[in-house]
């Protein structure tokens, strides 16, 4: 079965990888009313190296701040291809879940208003370290991200996965590999933990049309330590 690291990658940052890896895993009950995205999810701390990086961050969609963190928008819908055929709106969220490690969370939902849940899948980091100050990095537009931002490494080490309609289920064994029992998380350890590098900056407010958010940038990852600009990247807000 393909190193599900690897898999992640592919998905989240178009990477290439082709080789493979048996998975350890273990099964748990379905994720407990007031801890709906799962294992891993509950916020706790500040990242060790910046102030700003504590709390629960909500992807923004072109500046949009959906309340909750819900999207439904439609070419946002479409625009995310790993999500399942029954899915009418997303979350995505970026939660520091202690002084050194978060967790990156999507969660499927088949209504409008993020109120059925259908899936998740988080990814857990850990060994996070805040490393030295990149500048000279293209602002971009909408939003436009910081020209500076520090450098950052991490590494996953785990993964819960969730699903309870047949369509997500299928869904998660056609991206992932991964065979699910519907109503029930899937807790995965990476077999093959590695360090990935990658670009960081948060407290800036032009990540929002209100401009009164606290914001976080994620560049895409590396598996070397030569990152010189964003690339392909996330733009979070926190409420």
């Amino acid at each position: 079965m393909k190193n599900i690291l690897q898999i992640i990658l592919i998905t989240f940052f178009t990477f290439t990888i082709s080789s493979c890896a048996k998975k350890d895993d273990s099964t748990t009950a379905a994720a407990a009313a007031g801890n709906i995205a799962g294992t891993g999810t509950t916020a706790s701390g500040t990242i060790t190296g910046n102030d700003n990086l504590t709390g629960v961050f909500h992807t923004s969609w072109y500046g949009q701040e959906p309340s909750g963190g819900c999207v439904d928008n439609s070419s946002a819908l479409s625009g995310h291809t790993y999500l399942a055929s029954n899915t009418n709106s997303f979350k995505k969220i970026f939660i520091i879940t202690g002084a050194s490690s978060f967790t990156k969370s999507e969660v499927q939902y088949s209504d409008t208003n993020c109120s059925t849940m259908t899936a998740y899948f988080n990814m857990l980091a850990d060994n996070v370290t805040i490393g030295s100050v990149v500048t000279g990095l293209t602002a971009g537009s909408d939003p436009a991200f910081p020209t500076s931002a520090n450098k950052i490494s991490y590494t996953y080490t785990k993964y819960s996965v969730f699903a309870n309609t047949t369509v997500t289920v299928a869904s998660y064994l056609s991206r992932l590999g991964v065979t699910l029992t519907s109503g029930e998380e899937k807790e995965i350890d990476e077999p093959s933990p590695a360090i990935e590098y990658n670009l960081i900056a948060a407290g800036d407010t032009t990540c929002s049309i209100s401009q009164t958010k606290s914001c976080l940038y994620l560049g895409d990852g590396s598996s070397a330590d030569n990152k010189t600009d964003w690339g392909s990247s996330d733009t979070y807000w926190k409420e």
